[in-house]
């Protein structure tokens, strides 16, 4: 298959992902976006845009609102993301569904036709990519104040962040998050993904990540984003944390009433935070420090039904982006993957 990659010029930072400071055994404060303006890539692919999203943070609150669009660039709004807490477990790549690294029959991860591929040293560079035909956005998305450098490549929905460089934010901001994801999301709206689609006409929102750290036990986290709304509106966040580092910690604080719990039909058990973020709900399902799980498959809405069952549910009538990455606190990190990633929307 021919390969076709998009890259967008931005004139400010792109936040996706919020962050909190390092653990000191209860919720830290968080920290405003930064970034570099003006980082720029070249355009192809089927997607010839310009400028970008603007983000700014918000009184200790990382990621913030998104600014400006641009022509043909429809800009989505910064923050999501989340800090941690927790040590690395054994490293594995294996078809493993979390619990108990049982193999998952019915898997749709590694099977996937990949197209759109490139490499970038760039702070802020933009790809679109599609995996079974059906369009994502790749960004590299080095947005912290503490960003040095990376070198992240690509294929479809996989990438690897060959290297990276970076110190946490003075308010515990990762130095960057590297991101695919299907939605309106921090850039722009990827054309016919499935997302945004409100949530009463959704049948399941399957989705699926492997993903391998290939010996890196530092302070990065592996986390979905799945963002909530209504319309262009963003309106809350929900998060699925599969790996929880050393000193950093979710947004918000841990929920004593909701701590080691299971999600109906999702494998693993799971410690809740919940908080606010830029002054909207977040509630983040994080796995036990320790308890790294390198591949799950689940469907989003049986993380929306938990929220609302438990009382923790955001605002919004819709899903608008479902996104995963690694937000990373502190280089260095060498040759840490994200394998396969889909989105299925029914």
């Amino acid at each position: 298959m021919a390969t076709s990659f998009a890259l967008l010029t931005l004139t400010a930072t792109l936040a996706a992902g919020c962050s909190e400071s390092p653990d000191d055994g209860g919720a830290g404060g968080s920290g405003g976006s930064g970034g570099l303006p003006s980082a720029s890539g070249s355009t192809g692919g089927g997607a010839s845009t310009s400028g970008g999203a603007s983000t700014s943070g918000t009184g200790g609150t990382s990621g913030g609102n998104g600014g400006a669009s641009s022509s043909g660039v429809t800009t989505g709004t910064g923050g999501g993301g989340a800090s941690t807490s927790g040590t690395g477990g054994s490293d594995s790549a294996s078809a493993s569904s979390g619990a108990g690294g049982t193999t998952n029959p019915g898997s749709e991860l590694g099977a996937g036709t990949m197209s759109g591929s490139g490499s970038s040293s760039e702070r802020y560079e933009t790809g679109l990519v599609s995996r079974d035909d059906t369009p994502y956005v790749l960004i590299t998305n080095g947005w912290g104040p503490g960003f040095g450098s990376h070198t992240i490549s690509w294929e479809g929905t996989s990438f690897t962040v060959e290297s990276m460089s970076g110190t946490a934010g003075s308010m515990g901001q990762p130095a960057s998050y590297p991101t695919v994801f299907c939605g309106r999301y921090s850039v722009r709206e990827v054309p016919e993904c499935g997302l945004p689609a409100p949530a009463g006409s959704i049948t399941s929102l399957r989705t699926g990540w492997r993903w391998a750290k290939n010996g890196n036990e530092g302070e990065y986290n592996a986390a979905y984003d799945i963002w909530m709304g209504n319309g262009t509106q963003l309106r809350g966040y929900l998060m699925v944390w599969l790996r929880d580092p050393p000193s950093y910690q979710p947004a918000g604080q841990p929920n004593p009433a909701h701590q080691g719990v299971t999600v109906a039909n999702v494998p693993g058990t799971w410690n809740i935070w919940n908080g606010m973020v830029n002054g909207l709900p977040i509630v983040n399902w994080v796995r036990a420090e320790g308890n790294d799980s390198y591949e799950i498959e689940f469907d989003v809405m049986d993380f929306v039904r938990d929220a609302e069952t438990r009382g923790l549910s955001v605002p919004g009538d819709q899903v608008n982006a479902v996104a995963v990455g690694f937000e990373i606190w502190e280089g260095p990190i060498t040759n840490l993957q994200s394998v396969d990633f889909y989105v299925d929307v029914n």
